[in-house]
């Protein structure tokens, strides 16, 4: 087991359904218990444009988009740790041009979980970000369950809360939607700070961000 250190515990961390940094390759932090595990074959996409009528689209649609390989650092600071591993999965600008799901040039996306409870949102130009996966793959190997699989979010340079695990539907928004980190008071922003950013080298997206300073 990776033994990690320099973790810090907030004063929420006791609100989490599952806390294990031991796990390899990365920690496991679920706020909410996980969902009933399921098949990438078997997964199926739910899709809201702004014109309010939802579609579906099954994993053989899905898996028809460019497959992309992408080695970034996952970045929870909350707790003050981050890993490097290497995502693989399809681009969410290619999921949402392929199904043509635009929002306006200031609006949003919410995507939602199948714990039924975990939504954050992100701003149209973080969420078009060519960085921004839809991953199924982990260091090599098919996303585990506890990692958020078999399809979650990852935003490798925004808070690690914001790569939302087990996605289960996408949303467009004309305003920003409010994720449920700010709405129970966990985090202020979703934003890296200015020394984890220039710590990692990481360069947030132009434009509009998804959360406030």
């Amino acid at each position: 087991m990776t033994q990690r250190e320099g973790v810090k515990y907030p004063a929420f961390a006791s609100e989490f359904a599952r806390i294990d940094f031991d796990a390899d390759p990365m920690p496991v932090l679920c706020l909410f218990p996980l969902p009933e595990p399921t098949t990438l074959e078997r997964s199926a996409l739910g899709l809201c444009g702004l014109d309010g009528r939802p579609t579906t689209v099954s994993w053989p649609s899905l898996a028809t988009l460019p497959r992309v390989t992408l080695r970034v650092p996952l970045v929870c600071q909350i707790f003050n740790w981050c890993e490097a591993v290497t995502w693989e999965g399809i681009r969410l600008a290619d999921v949402l041009d392929a199904s043509g799901m635009e929002t306006t040039p200031d609006g949003y996306y919410a995507i939602y979980s199948r714990d039924g409870h975990f939504f954050e949102g992100l701003s149209r130009d973080e969420a078009r970000d060519p960085r921004v996966l839809l991953a199924y793959g982990l260091n090599g190997r098919p996303l585990p369950d506890v990692h958020g699989g078999p399809l979650r979010l990852v935003v490798p340079f925004l808070q690690g809360y914001k790569s939302v695990k087990w996605v289960r539907s996408i949303r467009a928004f004309r305003t920003d939607p409010i994720g449920i980190k700010r709405l129970r008071g966990q985090s202020r922003s979703g934003r890296l700070s200015q020394p984890w950013l220039d710590r990692l080298g990481i360069k947030p997206p132009e434009g509009r961000a998804g959360d406030p300073p």
